[in-house]
């Protein structure tokens, strides 16, 4: 493949599991045109984006074309110069970088997909962080024979101060 020169010449990686709300968007747009780019990207030989959907699409969208590849092995680190920026920019970069990976979330239907496909997620999360996580993306309705909830139910009961646990039907 040719050597991409602009963002158009990128893929984006359709197994992307972080997603971003409005919020996170609109902070990485606002980050980019603030303090400019800064960070790098992934991509692979052929220009799918392995590390770096979410910074591609805000750079798109506040008028960042161009993109500058350097090649690497994964045994040098590869490290991003930014020059002209005030010691205030240097402190907000920082801060909006940190920040706007707070803000993603993961993609439970993408993460279902990776996992039923093999991929290794166990290393990446305790087993009842990614059970709840996969868990999520079923957006799975009780079977029909759970009764519903009425004033006959009885109920367990745990004060969320002392820890007192009770059952019983309301009165």
């Amino acid at each position: 493949m040719k050597r991409p020169s602009t963002i158009a010449d990128l893929t984006m990686d359709e197994h992307n599991a972080r997603k971003r709300g409005p919020r996170a968007e609109g902070m990485l747009a606002k980050s980019l045109q603030e303090v400019g780019a800064a960070r790098s990207i992934v991509i692979d030989e052929n220009g799918r984006i392995l590390a770096g959907n979410g910074t591609v699409q805000a750079a798109g969208e506040v008028g960042i074309e161009r993109v500058q590849v350097v090649d690497a092995d994964g045994e040098t680190i590869v490290a991003v110069r930014r020059t002209g920026l005030t010691e205030a920019q240097k402190r907000r970069l920082a801060l909006l970088d940190n920040r706007t990976g707070e803000l993603a979330e993961w993609d439970a239907d993408v993460l279902a997909a990776l996992a039923s496909e093999g991929t290794e997620l166990d290393d990446l999360w305790a087993q009842d962080e990614l059970t709840a996580l996969i868990a999520s993306a079923t957006d799975a309705e009780p079977p029909e024979e759970f009764r519903e909830v009425d004033e006959t139910l009885d109920t367990a009961y745990c004060c969320p101060k002392c820890g007192y646990k009770w059952s019983g039907a309301p009165q």
